[in-house]
């Protein structure tokens, strides 16, 4: 009798929640995990033109191309002031049979989005309420425009102005070479590969590659192969349904291809992917297709595959730890990146431009003296740009005047310098290398004593007029100089 009285009671508060949610003057809709319609009052189909019994069971996609409701599912916001606006033609008057757009205006409505959790904190859905009273309809508009100059503003403020190779810093030949292919094969749909040491600029890479294609507008998806465990991987890529595993979520999971659709998904450290998983791959670069762990059906998918690697697959595929197949699916364009030991020229031009951020960042004016710039120069890089940056990065934290010297280098990159003579002095006269080593030990000094020369001249006891004369014969020109 109880489970009796507690059923109608369940039943007595549906009938009130569909009867308000057919009275009130919002619309309403609701769907769950995979962005399946599951429920939309009266309102929202009159907004959309659209019979209630077309729209539910489709994706919301399917009906409404411009939603943000596969984002609202992607973030897991519970609704804490997450309010959008939502813009979109709308025919005042239902009379008219123009279809070319003459007699619609404007129609505008708030928009609150928020996502739906069981009680075990389980994504099941998630529903959105537009506010279509009159008297939002101002207040809509004014923020849509308001979004409108922020999103504006933003793009003209963005890191990639202009090309998406802009990041690419450098003036090597070789690079220019690498840019000029980049920027054309953007505009195809190839599946590229890009190869080279850690901390070339893959990812960079791969990254304008997207940003210069016809999909710069859709998702750009990122996975490392080799960060996540390869028992995991197949999850990540693929998604999984409902009860596909022990521990899988209610409502299951979308993959990285999925949510890459329509945009491109970067595959780093493909190398690093296990025979097994490689299969699977292939059939999905094959048929464009996926399928989700635990499915029975697949799913369109249209992706731009780019992947990256700093292993010889060539190596790999003799050895059978790479598939010969996967490899020419994926290897259709190739890139090489350039080592930064190949490119001595461009190695100031990154340590100006990585430095020109912090001093941006922090408001400061720090430069570097010049002994440090012979140091990095002559430094071999075996950890590319991203070293740099690192060893950049580090110096700056630890310079506490207004010029980083080489105490505030690792030891590596200054023993590097000081302990190779075969690089260095080779082919210099004795009397070179003194007075190499003579003008980086006043450099040093002066920049001690933040370029006092008296202060200086007395730690190397010597006399002002020789420190002045020493400093005009090795041109050691400083910013500022105190007596």
């Amino acid at each position: 009798m109880g489970e009796r009285i507690c059923m109608n009671e369940d039943h007595k508060y549906r009938l009130i929640f569909e009867e308000w949610m057919d009275k009130t003057d919002d619309g309403f809709i609701i769907i769950d995990a995979e962005g399946v319609i599951k429920d939309i009052n009266d309102n929202y189909c009159k907004f959309l033109h659209e019979a209630k019994e077309h729209v539910i069971g489709k994706p919301i996609g399917e009906i409404i191309s411009t939603t943000s409701m596969y984002e609202v599912l992607r973030s897991r916001h519970r609704g804490d002031g997450a309010n959008g606006v939502y813009f979109q033609p709308y025919l005042l008057n239902s009379n008219s049979d123009d279809k070319n757009g003459e007699n619609k205006e404007a129609t505008y409505a708030i928009a609150n989005r928020f996502c739906i959790f069981d009680e075990y904190g389980n994504l099941i859905g998630a529903a959105a309420q537009m506010k279509f009273k009159q008297r939002t309809m101002s207040m809509a508009s004014k923020i849509f425009m308001e979004e409108v100059k922020y999103y504006k503003e933003a793009y003209q403020n963005c890191t990639f102005s202009g090309s998406g190779f802009d990041k690419l810093i450098g003036n090597n030949p070789k690079l220019v070479e690498l840019k000029k292919k980049g920027s054309k094969i953007a505009k195809t749909d190839f599946p590229v590969l890009i190869t080279g040491e850690t901390g070339t600029g893959k990812e960079v890479f791969a990254k304008s590659l997207h940003l210069e294609s016809d999909r710069r507008d859709k998702p750009l998806i990122n996975i490392n192969c080799g960060a996540i465990p390869s028992e995991l991987l197949e999850s990540e890529l693929f998604g999984y349904e409902e009860g596909a595993f022990t521990g899988a979520k209610k409502g299951g999971k979308i993959g990285k291809f999925q949510l890459a659709d329509g945009g491109t998904i970067f595959l780093d450290e493909i190398g690093d992917m296990p025979l097994s998983l490689q299969v699977k791959l292939l059939r999905t670069l094959q048929e464009r297709e996926i399928e989700k762990i635990g499915g029975t059906q697949p799913i369109p998918i249209d992706v731009r595959v780019i992947s990256a690697t700093r292993q010889n697959l060539q190596e790999m595929m003799k050895q059978g730890t790479f598939r010969e197949d996967l490899y020419y699916r994926l290897n259709v364009i190739s890139f090489e990146m350039i080592p930064l030991r190949e490119r001595v020229d461009d190695i100031l031009l990154y340590a100006n431009y990585f430095l020109e951020q912090l001093n941006k960042k922090y408001k400061t004016k720090i430069i570097l003296s010049d002994e440090v710039k012979n140091c990095l120069r002559e430094y071999s890089w075996p950890g590319n740009v991203r070293e740099l940056n690192n060893v950049l990065s580090s110096a700056y934290a630890s310079c506490d005047k207004f010029m980083i010297g080489v105490t505030d280098l690792p030891t590596p990159i200054v023993s590097k310098k000081s302990n190779n003579p075969q690089k260095g002095y080779g082919h210099k006269r004795l009397g070179d290398i003194v007075d190499d080593y003579e003008a980086a030990i006043i450099r040093e000094a002066l920049h001690r004593h933040q370029n006092n020369i008296k202060s200086a001249a007395e730690e190397l006891q010597i006399e002002r007029s020789l420190l002045y004369k020493k400093m005009k014969q090795y041109n050691i020109i400083v910013e500022r100089m105190i007596n």
